[in-house]
């Protein structure tokens, strides 16, 4: 894993253990096309014939600013692994709408089952071009009980969970278009419930306590 900037005019990969790698600086305006074959690598294929390596397959996920790198650059990406996704950003609405039900239904059972109705959890849909996902907070009362919160989002917003509903894997510039992998915890109502119990309400209920609950 690596520390990444999206500066200005320039992508700046610095990693954390610099005895065995380089700090990597990219200008946006010198990429020709993104690829990720797999494994820990992704290449950069420079104008000049030139290939840079980037030893975080994280860049490509979650860092909302490498989706806005390639849509203002007109940069091509493509996820080289096989069976990869290639579901339209219209698909992947569906399912995230379909998705968020699924979660407001589960979680909101679970939660008025211990506190009671008062309590809420709700759910908005964040679609970047990096991925889709449903960001989760806590209210009472209809007021956000940000005390409540555990995590943040890949945009630094503060936050009970944030569900991923499906993640970029292709990008073509002359279009505007990405191609997406829908991933099944987002339409698969026991993986949806199961990533839930596991991931996002075992924590909360052990963290959060209310003397009026």
């Amino acid at each position: 894993m690596s520390h990444i900037h999206f500066e200005e005019d320039r992508l700046v990969v610095e990693p954390l253990f610099s005895i065995f790698h380089k700090k990597i600086k990219i200008k946006y305006e010198d990429i020709d096309k993104i690829e990720f074959p797999g494994g820990t690598d992704v290449l950069f294929y420079l104008k000049n014939g030139k290939i840079k390596k980037v030893p975080d397959p994280g860049i490509c996920t979650f860092y909302t600013g490498f989706g806005e790198m390639l849509k203002k650059y007109r940069i091509p990406y493509r996820e080289m692994l096989i069976d990869t996704g290639h579901e339209s950003i219209e698909t992947v609405r569906d399912a995230a709408e379909k998705c968020r039900e699924m979660i407001l239904a589960y979680t909101n059972l679970r939660l008025h089952e211990k506190y009671g109705p008062e309590y809420e959890f709700e759910a908005k849909i964040v679609e970047r071009i990096v991925g889709t996902t449903v960001e989760i907070r806590f209210f009472k009362n209809g007021v956000y009980q940000e005390d409540a919160d555990l995590d943040d989002s890949i945009d630094g917003e503060s936050l009970v969970y944030e569900f991923d509903v499906a993640y970029l894997c292709g990008w073509d510039p002359e279009f505007e278009r990405g191609e997406y992998f829908i991933c099944e915890e987002a339409v698969s109502k026991a993986a949806c419930e199961q990533d839930l119990d596991e991931c996002m309400l075992k924590e909360f209920f052990e963290n959060y306590y209310d003397e009026e609950a």
